[in-house]
């Protein structure tokens, strides 16, 4: 409840921060903004973390990541294009500041999901301890297989969200 809270706090502040000082007086500034503000804080925590078993930490934190990842494709794409009908040199300037921020924003969510994914690969090799007996064993190694094809996954989905902080780079960029 707390983290809701929190997350709740930080959307309304960085609303209000995007339509004057990412985004300018901007309507598209302000809409191109608005999916990242909700990850002003960083990832938000997955409910009841703790209490869930390793494989299921690491499904449940790559769905909120992924969510964060399509948030900052749309905020990706919103700027884009907005930056491309931009009136002016101040908007321009106002809308790539507004992608920069976003890009800042998004660069902190891949690295919170990066360090729990590291926390949660030494979860999952700690949990393949030997087992007595050659079913046990069995059992284990077929969870032990499935936790770290869960967790290559959630690599690979931080390795493609890499292209997102590229394409952010380039749409901040100054046109020269």
């Amino acid at each position: 409840m707390k983290s809701k809270v929190i997350m709740i706090a930080g959307l309304a502040a960085a609303t209000a921060l995007s339509g004057s000082v990412f985004a300018g007086e901007t309507k598209a500034g302000a809409e191109c903004y608005a999916p990242m503000s909700a990850y002003s804080q960083g990832m938000p925590a997955v409910d009841g973390f703790e209490s869930l078993t390793a494989e299921k930490r690491i499904v449940e934190t790559t769905m909120v990541f992924r969510k964060a990842l399509s948030a900052a494709e749309e905020s990706q794409a919103c700027f884009e294009d907005a930056i491309a009908l931009a009136d002016g040199e101040e908007e321009l300037a106002a809308l790539q500041a507004g992608a920069e921020e976003s890009s800042r924003i998004f660069a902190q969510v891949q690295s919170d999901f990066g360090a729990k994914l590291d926390e949660m690969s030494g979860d999952v090799l700690t949990d393949m301890a030997p087992a007595a007996g050659p079913e046990t064993q069995a059992a284990a190694e077929e969870q032990s297989v499935a936790g770290m094809e869960l967790l290559f996954d959630s690599y690979m989905a931080l390795e493609r969200s890499q292209e997102v902080n590229k394409r952010f780079a380039q749409a901040a960029r100054k046109p020269e």
